[in-house]
């Protein structure tokens, strides 16, 4: 039974390398989340400023009623509730026809019903002989005008209704603007943590993308071959201990080995990249090492006509993989065209390595 190797496309995300760089990329997500709060803001100031529906103009009044006596139950009565008079209101012909001649009088006609029953409802705070009536309407006037005949109109059901013996208006308030509950700073809030989560979803789906490596470790669980070390990138300077944990693996693994193949995963069309990063790794074996053996950089064996015969006289190859670089499918590529060459792949070696990240990475 064939063993199923972990690829690029399958592997499990480095979370402590991808925090490490999302590190790096913080000012990204905290100018989405400035841009998030800024769109939330405009959302909330458009909704309910500029597009906002008109705003109503609003009354209360205070009625008390004095219910007659039901000689059938032997008690006052006492069935009207806050759903009673909210329907009568709209719908009894009595009260909203009052209503109308009243808003006719003061010279709003064509006043309907529907109208009517849009702008007023009725509440029973506590006790049933205390009625709040409100009217709201986004015309102030109306608003006004409607209050005054409604409140009549109420008053006169109370006198020619057998259920009471009157309905008194005990008081109202000043028609007043209705005040909007100021929540921009909650839509800010919200657009801002939206976007923050956006963000960093957005990172972690192009990270699931991400075919590049970061760290040897990462190297070696997806494509089975040892690393043997890191190569920082130009104007860092090499430290000590990534020189000495390339120098060694170089013994164990390469002393018997008398020429290789070098390749730059990056080279397109020559070996321009493979000459450059070479001298790098001789640079850091030093002389004495790097003497023992022949390192000869070549092209891609997609670029090199004669790739078969290039590798003949070498034991085997090197690959250089350029840390963070989007080159995953071609080193795995690179190392299956090797393969069918009938060249051994001797091992890689991380170059142009962030020596900041590594050794945060690494906690040195």
């Amino acid at each position: 039974m064939s063993r199923k190797t972990e690829n690029y496309d399958s592997e499990i995300i480095n979370l402590r390398a991808f925090y490490l760089r999302l590190l790096s990329k913080l000012w990204v997500v905290v100018l989405a989340a400035v841009a998030g709060a800024a769109v939330g803001g405009l959302i909330y100031f458009l909704s309910n400023v500029v597009f906002a529906a008109p705003r109503n103009y609003y009354t209360d009044s205070t009625l008390y009623i004095y219910f007659a006596y039901d000689e059938n139950k032997g008690t006052q009565v006492d069935w009207y509730n806050a759903y009673t008079w909210n329907t009568l209101i709209k719908t009894d012909d009595a009260i909203v026809g009052d209503v109308i001649k009243g808003l006719e009088n003061a010279g709003y006609n064509g006043i309907t019903k529907d109208v009517i029953a849009e702008s007023v409802s009725a509440d029973i705070p506590s006790d049933v002989r205390v009625m709040v009536l409100t009217v709201e309407n986004p015309d102030l006037e109306l608003t006004e005008a409607m209050t005054l005949a409604m409140n009549d109109a109420l008053v006169n059901y109370g006198k020619n209704n057998t259920a009471f013996d009157q309905i008194k208006l005990l008081g109202r308030s000043e028609v007043k603007l209705r005040l909007l509950s100021d929540r921009i700073c909650t839509a800010i809030i919200l657009g801002a943590v939206a976007a923050l989560i956006i963000a960093i979803l957005a990172e972690l789906i192009l990270e699931s993308m991400n075919d590049a490596v970061f760290i040897p470790e990462d190297a070696e669980k997806r494509y089975r071959i040892p690393v043997f070390g890191v190569i920082t990138r130009d104007g860092q300077e090499e430290p000590s201990f990534f020189r000495n944990e390339l120098l060694s693996a170089y013994e164990a693994n390469m002393s018997s080995v008398m020429e290789a193949a070098v390749f730059c995963v990056d080279d397109r069309g020559g070996a321009e990249l493979a000459v450059k990063n070479t001298d790098k790794l001789k640079a850091v074996l030093g002389s004495t090492v790097s003497e023992r053996m022949k390192f000869v950089p070549l092209p891609l064996p997609g670029d090199n006509k004669d790739a078969e015969g290039s590798l003949k006289t070498v034991n085997g190859a090197l690959i250089m993989i350029t840390a963070g670089k989007r080159n995953g499918a071609m080193t795995a590529h690179l190392i299956s065209q090797l393969k069918k060459l009938g060249c051994p792949v001797l091992g890689m070696i991380l170059i142009d390595a962030d020596k900041r990240f590594m050794e945060r990475y690494l906690g040195l």
